[in-house]
C-alpha cells in the first residue's frame, strides 16, 4: 500500500474510527465464524469506584474481532435478538469491520449475554468469574442458540470465499457449515467447550483440521480425539500453558509443552485462550499455505501457537477479554509478540499502549443487560 492510499484508510470515514486497525488490505485472508457470540459485560470492582463496560464477546466473537483487528476479512454466523443488547453487540463488531450480514436477527428473542465479574482474592490478586445472571435483578439472562438445520444450506450459500472457518459450539447446522467449508478448501478450527452428543461431537472433530480444549473442562476428549484423528491437539492448562501434538499420516506424534509467558502486569486474565487461538490462526495461515501443508509443520504451528500465547500474555494487562485493541496499534502488538517469543523483550504496559486509541467500548452506568432482557422481568 502506497503512503498516500494508507492515508486515506486512516482516514476516511469506515476505517476512521480505527486508527489503531491495521488496515483491512494488509491481509488478503478471511475467516467465517459460528458459535458463542455474546455482549460481554465487565463488572470491575477492583478500586474505590466500581465499573460497568461492554464489548463484543464469547470466545467465537473475540476470536473473529481480534482477527479482523489483524487485517482479515470476519464474518460472524449466528443468532441474536431484536433488541437493544443486540445492538450495542453489532456495533462493536462493526467497528472493527466484522461483516455481521449474517448474524440472523430474531424478533422477540434476547441477545446472549455474559456477565464477567472482575474482583480480587483473599491476597490480593486479580480474579474474575461467569454468570448469567442479571446482576441487578437476578433473572436469568438470555443464552446461545445454535444455527437451525434448516437455516445451514442458505447460510452456506452466503457465505463469502474463506480461509478459515471457526467454531466452538456442537451443533448440526453448525457441523454442515464445517464440513461444507473443509471441502471448499478451508482450514477448519474447533474449539468445544464440553461434549453432550458424542456421537455428534466426534463427527465435528471429523471435518476439523484443528481442535483446541481446555483440559479441566471437557472429560474423556483424548480418546474421541485419537479416534477421529484430527491433525492437530492443542490442549490447554491455564495460566501454567499447553501442550499439543501433530498426526502425521494418522499417527500422533509425542506432546511439546510450552508455558505460558508471563504477563507485563496481570490485571484481567479473561479472553486468554480466544487471543491464543487468533494468533494460533493469524500465524499459521501468514504463509498462505493450503491446511493440509500448514497443519504439516510443526514448526510453524509451534511457532504460531506461542504467538497467540504471547498475545494472551500482553492483553492480560488490561481489561476486558480484547481491551488490549481499544489502546494498541496492530502492527505494534504483533511486532511485540514475535519479540517475547524470540525472547528479545519484555514489555511493559505502557510500553505497548498506543497514542492513539479507539473508543470502542461504552462505560454508560445504565444497566443494559436489565433493559435488554426486559421481557425476561416481567
Amino acid at each position: 500500500m502506497n503512503r498516500s492510499a494508507r492515508r486515506l484508510c486512516r482516514r476516511c470515514s469506515r476505517c476512521g474510527s480505527l486508527g489503531n486497525a491495521m488496515p483491512r488490505e494488509a491481509h488478503q485472508y478471511s475467516c467465517v465464524g459460528t458459535g458463542f457470540i455474546v455482549l460481554d459485560v465487565i463488572r470491575n470492582s477492583v478500586g474505590a469506584t466500581a465499573t460497568e463496560k461492554r464489548f463484543a464477546g464469547g470466545s467465537c466473537g473475540n476470536v473473529l474481532t481480534i482477527l479482523a483487528y489483524f487485517g482479515w476479512n470476519a464474518n460472524a454466523v449466528g443468532r441474536i435478538g431484536d433488541d437493544h443488547v443486540g445492538r450495542e453487540l453489532v456495533d462493536d463488531l462493526s467497528k472493527w469491520h466484522v461483516n455481521t450480514k449474517l448474524l440472523q436477527v430474531e424478533t422477540g428473542r434476547g441477545t446472549p449475554i455474559i456477565v464477567q465479574e472482575n474482583y480480587l482474592d483473599a491476597r490480593g490478586r486479580p480474579r474474575h468469574r461467569f454468570s448469567r445472571a442479571c446482576p441487578v435483578c437476578g433473572a436469568t439472562l438470555p443464552a446461545y442458540r445454535p444455527l437451525l438445520t434448516s437455516e445451514a444450506a442458505t447460510i452456506s450459500a452466503k457465505l463469502p470465499s474463506h480461509s478459515v472457518f471457526y467454531f466452538d459450539r456442537v451443533a448440526p447446522g453448525t457441523l454442515e457449515l464445517a464440513q461444507k467449508s473443509r471441502a471448499n478448501g478451508a482450514l477448519v478450527v474447533f474449539e468445544p467447550s464440553g461434549i453432550k452428543d458424542e456421537r455428534l461431537f466426534a463427527e465435528c472433530l471429523k471435518a476439523a483440521h484443528v481442535v483446541k480444549y481446555a483440559n479441566d473442562r471437557i472429560e474423556g476428549v483424548h480418546d474421541v480425539v485419537a479416534k477421529t484423528k484430527v491433525p492437530v491437539e492443542v490442549e490447554t492448562f491455564g495460566a501454567k500453558g499447553l501442550r499439543l501434538r501433530v498426526r502425521a499420516n494418522g499417527r500422533a506424534g509425542a506432546w511439546k509443552d510450552l508455558p505460558a509467558f508471563s504477563a507485563p502486569e496481570l490485571r484481567d486474565a479473561a479472553g486468554a485462550g480466544d487471543w491464543t487461538t487468533a494468533g494460533f490462526i493469524h500465524g499459521l495461515m501468514r504463509k498462505r499455505a493450503s491446511p493440509d501443508e500448514a497443519v504439516a509443520d510443526f514448526d510453524a504451528i509451534v511457532f504460531a501457537i506461542q504467538q497467540g500465547q504471547a498475545l494472551a500474555a500482553l492483553n492480560c494487562g488490561f481489561e476486558g477479554a480484547r481491551g488490549l485493541m481499544y489502546i494498541a496499534d496492530a502492527n505494534r502488538v504483533l511486532e511485540l509478540s514475535a519479540a517475547i517469543v524470540k525472547g528479545t523483550k519484555k514489555p511493559s504496559v505502557a510500553e505497548v499502549q498506543s497514542k492513539k486509541r479507539v473508543n470502542g467500548h461504552s462505560n454508560n452506568k445504565e444497566c443494559l443487560t436489565c433493559s435488554g432482557a426486559r421481557s425476561l422481568h416481567a
